[in-house]
């Protein structure tokens, strides 16, 4: 089980998990002296040792240095005095004066400053460590950063590591940012070491349209394999909630169960006067039952549609979501055989969207067996789709059974210079709905050819590999209501597939050939790749095709993607529709990338598409179009600046979509940022208040996108934890996804 750290355990408790675990004795390191060396080496009276100049003491575990020293060699002990240094594995800490005493095991520093390999840096007044009893630390200070003028820094006037290594008491915990005190806890008592333990966790502080927003995980380490974090959360314009979140792991199984839950939204009243719980859930779990047999479990729900616009947790993610799905799932995996049986419903939280089919239950059977160079494949697959929704503005079906059963025998052959393959099969596919009995079925084969042509230069290898393909339909009964079908995301190996719709209810019943050519290369003296490829489909009968997929008006595509530079890349895309003579997408992005910190993306996305299935809702447009541009870079300023910027445009109606601009300062301490947005989403709250139940479809002149402009601020003590939103998430393209 992944672990979760106490955000003031990983930052005071590095030095303290140096002395209470890196340098206590085990059964193959001890603290016995290994070796004493200095410039002069003396014998005194008492028979003690003076040791002067560049003295160096090494153990199996430590390694002392100093000016000076005097060494008890009866009883083990050792002063040291002048520029001490203590070196190990993950700490170096520096003293004033030390006092070690290795027959007893007790260490005595003053005046110390520890260095945690690069992680953070700290200071002690007094430290007195005895590995058989109690550690204590008096006037500790911890930072991420040497200045702490630039940054935090947390102090404690006592600290104290019990005898078991596995709890600490602290008092007096003060928190300072730029030398100035923002948090103070007068006792705190909570666990060190390698393992998961309890306590709080980063805080999350926001300051957005709902005002002040804390939240403050508690993480509870019940077991090695099962643990449990609670947070309560106080908004100001909403009030108070709690969420809970619990994990476990075991050989066979692993998950979570979390929640979250308000009683009183008291601007969500305001807004909808609805006075409902608002909550939401997640329940997750794989199980390995043994015999190859797995069951998943998946679910999420929340109380209403506008969970996520107002109270977005990380219970169910922060992303606004379409749908929420309940699934369960058990499967069988065997060699050549896989079973399925499954439960699926949804929950629709975009208004904007028509319902998706409740699948309950939905059973499959695949069997894929090869004899040499026939493969032979028998699909099955059954069905019981169920539609809840208040209203139907779609007339769709209810309640349907389909069940379809698909053989099919295939050959293929392949060289070094071609491939060939041929495969033959029959779809029939039967539909129950409100008492009435369908028909879907049909005869298809298909025959692919493929050549590879590869040539080697000096500098590169390049691989040529035209391909053509013939794909023939023999439809006897063409059903054409559509239960889970939709169009692929088109592209070059959308082209060859032998259907253009997802599910199994439409399908492209015409006969056609496609013939396609593909060309990688590699440089192979800087490194740099290039792809290309073009690809025609030809049909028997174009008049079917316009009649009956009017959205299926690409049938010629070409994609590229070339490293100019090393630093410098392009990608694009186009489907034109040759009927037409008309480019019905097409998609263009260049990268200039000198590292994480300084790049520039452009990307244009062009669309002109007929929609004729599961059409929204809200719009009755039959014409979707889309002619954008999108512009993201952050760029460094100097060592402590970026500057960051997103635009993303509107060509078809000239007007910025999203506009996002700032400006962050970062150094070893902490990361700060201010970013200005102005940008339009879909307004949910006007659709949830209108009376949409008395009509099907809303008048398309009615607007449902809102203009909002916000400034965000960000602040992170690195290390310790963020204030404000996560500026890279607001600086996420979606436009491309």
């Amino acid at each position: 089980m992944y672990k979760k750290y106490s955000i003031i355990s990983y930052s005071i408790f590095c030095f303290m998990i140096f002395f209470s675990d890196n340098l206590k004795p085990s059964e193959d390191k001890d603290l016995k002296i290994n070796s004493i060396d200095a410039q002069i080496i003396e014998s005194l009276d008492n028979g003690n040792l003076s040791l002067k100049g560049r003295v160096i003491i090494k153990t199996d575990i430590v390694e002392l240095w100093s000016d000076e020293a005097i060494y008890d060699r009866e009883n083990q002990i050792i002063s040291l005095n002048g520029n001490i240094e203590a070196l190990s594995k993950n700490l170096s800490v520096k003293a004033q004066s030390m006092d070690a005493n290795f027959f007893k095991e007790e260490f005595y520093l003053s005046e110390s400053s520890f260095n945690f390999m690069g992680k953070g840096f700290g200071e002690a007044q007094l430290v007195n460590i005895n590995f058989n009893e109690d550690i204590e630390l008096l006037n500790i200070s911890i930072s991420s950063c040497k200045e702490e003028n630039l940054g935090w820094a947390l102090e404690a006037k006592k600290i104290t590591i019990l005898e078991d290594r596995k709890n600490v008491v602290i008092r007096d915990i003060k928190l300072e940012v730029s030398k100035t005190p923002v948090l103070y806890l007068p006792y705190l008592r909570t666990a060190i070491g390698s393992e998961n333990f309890s306590g709080f966790l980063s805080p999350s502080i926001k300051q957005g349209k709902d005002g002040f927003d804390l939240s403050i995980p508690y993480f509870f380490s019940l077991a090695p394999n099962y643990d449990l974090t609670v947070t309560p959360r106080y908004i100001q314009e909403r009030g108070s909630g709690i969420s809970a979140e619990g994990r476990f792991l075991s050989k066979s199984s692993e998950g979570l169960v979390a929640f979250s839950h308000f009683s009183k939204d008291r601007k969500f009243f305001a807004q909808t006067k609805e006075e409902n719980q608002r909550w939401a859930t997640r329940v997750f779990s794989e199980s390995n039952l043994g015999s190859s047999v797995f069951l998943k479990i998946d679910t999420e729900h929340v109380s209403d549609a506008l969970y996520f616009e107002d109270l977005n947790d990380d219970i169910l993610g922060t992303q606004q979501k379409d749908f929420l799905r309940r699934n369960i799932l058990i499967r069988y995996d065997h060699k050549d055989l896989k079973l399925r049986g499954e439960i699926n419903q949804f929950q629709n939280l975009n208004p904007f969207l028509p319902n998706d089919y409740d699948t309950e239950p939905h059973i499959n059977f695949d069997y894929r067996g090869q004899f040499n160079a026939i493969k032979v494949r028998l699909i099955s697959d059954f069905i019981k789709f169920s539609l809840n929704e208040n209203y139907n503005p779609l007339e769709r079906k209810e309640n349907v059974k389909r069940i379809y059963v698909e053989p099919s025998l295939g050959f293929e052959k392949e060289n070094n210079s071609s491939l060939t393959s041929f495969n033959i099969g029959r779809r029939e596919t039967d539909y129950e709905d409100e008492g009435n009995s369908t028909n879907n079925s049909y005869n298809w084969a298909e025959l692919t050819y493929k050549i590879f042509l590869d040539k080697r230069t000096k500098s590169s290898f390049h691989t040529l590999s035209p391909i053509m393909k013939i794909i023939w339909i023999d439809s006897e009964n063409i059903y054409k209501k559509s239960f889970d079908s939709k169009l692929l995301d088109f592209n070059y190996d959308t082209l060859f597939e032998k259907n253009w719709y997802s599910g199994s209810d439409l399908f492209l019943e015409e006969n056609r050939l496609i013939i396609g050519l593909e060309h990688n290369f590699y440089n192979t003296i800087n490194g740099n790749r290039g792809y290309f490829s073009i690809g025609k489909a030809f049909f028997d009968n174009k008049e079917i095709i316009r009649e009956r997929h009017d959205s299926m008006n690409s049938f010629f595509v070409s994609e590229l993607s070339l490293d100019l530079t090393s630093n410098l890349k392009i990608n694009g895309s186009i489907e034109v529709n040759s009927d037409l003579e008309r480019i019905s997408r097409g998609q263009l992005g260049i990268v200039y990338e000198r590292d994480t910190r300084k790049n520039i993306q452009l990307r244009s996305i062009y669309k002109r598409e007929i929609q004729n299935l599961n059409q929204s809702v809200v719009w009755n447009d039959s014409e979707l179009s889309l002619n954008q541009v999108e512009l993201i870079s952050q760029w460094d300023l100097s060592a402590n600046f970026l500057f960051f910027g997103k635009l993303s445009k509107d060509l078809e109606l000239n007007y910025s979509r999203d506009i996002s601009y700032g400006i962050e300062y970062s150094n070893c301490c902490l990361k700060l940022g201010l970013m200005k947005r102005k940008w339009l989403d879909q307004n949910y709250y006007m659709f949830f208040n209108l009376d949409h139940k008395s009509t099907n479809i809303i008048d398309s002149d009615m607007s449902f996108e809102r203009e909002r402009d916000n400034i965000y601020f960000f602040f992170e003590l690195k290390e310790l934890g963020r204030f404000g939103k996560k500026i890279s998430n607001v600086l996420r393209s979606r436009s491309f996804q």
